[in-house]
């Protein structure tokens, strides 16, 4: 089990992992300082739980929790926090627990437990099968994409491009379509003809007519705009 301990005072993550190490001696835990620390590296690793707490200093906890639903949908979020007064914060993120501060060995192993009970199951079935790329109709044949190759699809005339970090692909489904299929894997709509992967954004800057416009890894040279009523969502994904 991976578990990720997002805190600004250190006392607070030693703790935590002192009790976390108590009841599952071979987690792997990661301590994180900051909410900007922690997008960074949620970005690029994946975790079972997230163990944010509420004041971080930089971000709220519930900004980064609402990030970290949409760059690791699969993770659980548990508030570890001093406050009890986010419930409803923590309603909609969909967290597993709430942990409140001091933290307890009854009250760690009650929040581990509940993550086991979730995730364990007593039978093979389908649904145990993570399945981590998409059918694209290409040539007459079916292309299958991990979902993690793609940078941004677009719409052009009721076609849909595929740019991955490889190469290009051509699929007759609109974009609502794949913004359905995608919508829980960390991708955006920004714009009624693009739809983009948040882990490669590189830049967000002012464009024309106080809109605003984004460039992706791997695709410097385009230029994608954001409509108006879509920057405010993407910039608190961001956190920014």
């Amino acid at each position: 089990m991976r578990i990720a301990i997002i805190d600004d005072e250190k006392p607070a993550r030693s703790e935590l992992i002192y009790l976390i190490k108590e009841i599952i001696p071979d987690a792997v835990t990661v301590e994180l300082e900051s909410g900007e620390e922690a997008l960074k590296v949620i970005s690029k690793e994946r975790f079972d739980i997230l163990c944010i707490d509420i004041n971080l200093g930089d971000i709220s906890g519930t900004s980064l929790a609402a990030a970290a639903r949409k760059l690791i949908p699969d993770t659980e979020i548990v508030f570890a926090t001093a406050y009890n007064n986010y419930a409803d914060k923590a309603f909609d993120v969909d967290a597993l627990y709430y942990l409140l501060k001091p933290f307890s060995a009854a009250k760690v192993k009650q929040m581990l437990d509940k993550y086991y009970q979730k995730h364990s199951k007593s039978s093979y079935d389908n649904s145990m099968i993570a399945i981590s790329k998409i059918p694209l109709n290409v040539d007459k044949k079916i292309v299958l994409v991990e979902f993690s190759s793609i940078v941004y699809i677009e719409s052009q005339n009721r076609i849909c491009i595929i740019h991955t970090k490889d190469k290009d692909y051509k699929d007759n489904n609109p974009l609502n379509y794949f913004e359905e299929r995608l919508s829980d894997k960390g991708f955006f709509r920004i714009q009624k003809s693009y739809l983009i992967n948040l882990n490669y954004v590189l830049e967000i800057y002012p464009w024309f007519n106080n809109t605003y416009c984004v460039k992706m890894e791997g695709f410097k040279d385009e230029l994608l705009p954001i409509s108006r009523n879509q920057i405010k969502n993407l910039k608190n994904i961001l956190c920014i």
